[in-house]
């Protein structure tokens, strides 16, 4: 199988497991609007805010670094085992380490649903590693079947326990605890860990080689935190936590497309590192990168241009406010694209310390920008810092992976992208009913000519396997 056939194959089955599942999710979007307040919604978000911030500092990134060594040994079920046995025994110490963290700190809590935070917490520690287990020894279906299985249950148990029982907010914080802990049983199973999983077995050199790369990963964690959530920490202390429901609603919308790159960026991340050192890897990555930017800009600026057509029949008029944030969250999102391409890069170069490196500076951006304009311009300086932190780490690992690869952006497919984004931004804001149907038909046609060799591509494929 060659290299580009192997990344599409990973991609579609990656695709199938989510796309479903998040449609499913992201269509329940009324419901939740309708049957929470912001001041509810905001809590839930708020909740896994604190989730993201608190699984890094006790997980230590371990089951990024079993991913990436399970990549060198996937015919030798041996190591696999050792690998395997040593990061699972240092989960349940991870696991000790937590609940005494949180025994400590449960009177300093005010919520009434801390026991959550608890669970939480606990059940990422093993799902992450296990799902890692799965792509690392390369059982990529049942990867997909698990994010499938995740996605199905807390949808199915959300809508019992908010629909139908009118749980509120308890209800979703119940639906993600119990949706995790039935994935996990699933992984154990399918993936047959008792054959894997030797308790008398810790291997210690092998635990000091991925703690060494796994440790560089936290502070990049708590960077992207920063980017990506702090926000939200921010916005409730400010602003109050209705401010920030209607910002969590606003960020639905671009966490649905960022989704969809995250999935082809399990297979991107795995390919980077197999092929790294080919004779045609320049080649390979750099017609790869530009491809995969810019069919992702055409959807950037497709979602931005239906955005005013959809957004009334999707939310519900308490949270109206999100509307003017979207346009500036999906740009900023479409720069995380840029970054996780370069990313794979530093993944496969084994450089954690410079994913960290570029990390903690986008991150300093963030927080300043949002400490020093959040009362003046609202919930517009949390979008415009998220925007101005993505924008500045991607220019930087632009230029800077040049080091190990040159990966240049066409400048010509620059051009294009930013005109079209131009027409769907100033539609998106000015422009009356007509304004926007017109620009809605340009991005169509642009998306068209910009991906029409992929689409070939894919054509010729399908049909080639359609013949078999």
């Amino acid at each position: 199988m060659n290299k580009k056939n192997e990344l599409t194959r990973n991609t579609v089955i990656l695709t199938i497991g989510k796309l479903c599942t998040q449609f499913i999710s992201f269509l329940l979007l009324p419901l939740y609007t309708s049957l929470l307040s912001p001041q509810e919604y905001g809590s839930v978000d708020l909740f896994n805010t604190y989730c993201m911030l608190l699984l890094p500092v006790f997980n230590w990134q371990l089951d990024s670094g079993m991913f990436r060594f399970l990549l060198d040994c996937r015919d030798d079920k041996d190591r696999q085992k050792l690998i395997f046995t040593t990061i699972l025994n240092t989960c349940f110490i991870q696991t000790a380490l937590y609940l005494l963290f949180f025994a400590f700190a449960y009177n300093y809590m005010t919520s009434g649903y801390r026991i959550y935070l608890a669970l939480d917490v606990i059940l990422n520690i093993f799902l992450c590693s296990l799902l890692q287990f799965a792509r690392g020894i390369g059982k990529i279906t049942h990867y997909t079947v698990a994010s499938f299985i995740s996605a199905v249950s807390m949808v199915g148990i959300n809508v019992l326990l908010i629909a139908v029982f009118h749980f509120g907010a308890e209800g979703m914080y119940f639906a993600t605890v119990a949706a995790k802990l039935i994935t996990i049983l699933y992984l154990a199973y399918a993936l047959r860990t008792r054959e894997y999983y030797m308790w008398w077995c810790f291997d210690q050199n092998l635990f000091k080689e991925i703690a060494k790369y796994s440790l560089p990963l936290i502070p990049n964690q708590f960077s992207w935190w920063v980017i990506g959530v702090s926000d939200r920490v921010i916005i409730s202390a400010l602003l109050g936590m209705p401010a920030n429901g209607i910002y969590s609603v606003a960020n639905k919308f671009s966490g649905l497309f960022i989704t969809f790159y995250n999935i082809f960026n399990l297979s991107w991340t795995e390919s980077a590192s197999l092929h790294l050192h080919d004779e045609d890897e320049e080649q390979f990555l750099t017609e790869m990168v530009n491809t995969i930017f810019f069919f992702f800009a055409s959807g950037c600026f497709g979602l931005i241009a239906i955005m005013p057509f959809i957004f009334p029949f999707m939310i519900n008029s308490q949270y109206q406010d999100a509307y003017k944030q979207i346009p500036i969250l999906m740009i900023a999102v479409l720069f995380q694209v840029l970054v996780g391409l370069y990313s794979a890069v530093y993944v496969a170069s084994r450089k954690t310390k410079e994913i960290a490196k570029t990390s903690f500076w986008a991150a300093v951006v963030n927080i300043l920008f949002n400490i020093l304009l959040i009362k003046k311009l609202g919930l517009y300086a949390a979008s415009l810092s998220t925007l101005a932190a993505y924008l500045t780490m991607g220019i930087y690992r632009y230029f800077h992976v040049k080091q190990y690869v040159n990966m240049p952006i066409r400048k010509r497919s620059a051009l294009g992208a930013i005109m079209a984004g131009s027409v769907s931004i100033i539609s998106y804001y000015w422009g009356n009913r007509i304004v926007k149907i017109t620009s809605l038909i340009v991005i169509c046609i642009y998306l068209i000519l910009a991906n029409r060799k992929t689409g070939r591509y894919v054509f010729r494929l399908v049909r080639k396997k359609l013949k078999k």
